[in-house]
């Protein structure tokens, strides 16, 4: 039997819920190899906000796409069966403290883990990026700027908007003191595909924004050290 690749796009800010680089949505769809693609939406981290789902509906609706959407801070009855539904899922951003936590309360992770291990492919932006990681730097527990843990689909650490030099800044501080590990940062504007985990390409919708795989002792293009993998 042909194993599944399990496959996550990270998002680092951008996108239709961002009313912005439209390049980068289709980055993401185009990742799937099949016409009549079923795309699920999760507004959990804004709260299931309104607008956000409005516009995912209106940025896919000309294509031939079956699009759905799940309002999870309303109840998680019936969601695995919608989720092991579909071909792609994009999780918006928000608050990342209180997605992770509800998807704990609801015992979600498991589900999430199903749907990656049989090839679902798990995409989204800021929030919807780094929560897959082992660790995240994220300002949604505290208000500032801390380490959070993941639910370590990937390991390592994470952290979206690092076009922000002080978001930046404190990623690489906080790994250079050891408390959070090596990992990677994802400008706004890019995506990172990862495939079985590894990241695989970096795509980038603005000039000048990157993502970079940050280590004690340095921060490098993520593009050069996907190319040292791959040797």
């Amino acid at each position: 039997m042909v194993r599944n690749k399990k496959v996550i796009i990270a998002i680092g800010g951008g996108g239709f819920t961002h009313k912005s680089d439209e390049d980068l949505d289709e980055y993401v769809v185009n990742r799937i190899n099949k016409s009549n693609i079923n795309i699920g939406f999760l507004p959990t981290a804004s709260n299931d906000n309104q607008e956000k789902t409005d516009l995912f509906y209106e940025r896919f609706k000309s294509q031939k796409f079956e699009l759905s959407h799940f309002n999870l801070c309303s109840g998680a009855g019936g969601f695995k069966e919608w989720l092991l539904n579909k071909d792609l899922i994009y999780i918006g951003g928000g608050n990342t403290s209180e997605m992770i936590n509800l998807w704990t309360r609801h015992n979600l992770t498991k589900v999430f883990k199903e749907a990656y291990e049989k090839g679902i492919t798990l995409s989204g932006v800021s929030a919807g990026a780094v929560c897959w990681f082992d660790w995240i730097l994220s300002d949604s527990a505290s208000g500032k700027l801390s380490p959070l843990k993941g639910i370590n689909f990937i390991s390592g650490s994470c952290t979206p908007h690092s076009s922000d030099n002080t978001r930046l800044r404190k990623f690489i501080s906080e790994i250079k003191d050891g408390n959070l590990p090596d990992g990677v940062a994802i400008d706004d504007g890019v995506a990172v595909l990862f495939i079985d985990g590894i990241p695989s390409e970096v795509y980038s919708s603005r000039i000048n924004h990157d993502a970079y795989y940050v280590t004690r002792r340095d921060k490098i293009s993520l593009k050069t050290y996907i190319e040292k993998l791959n040797g």
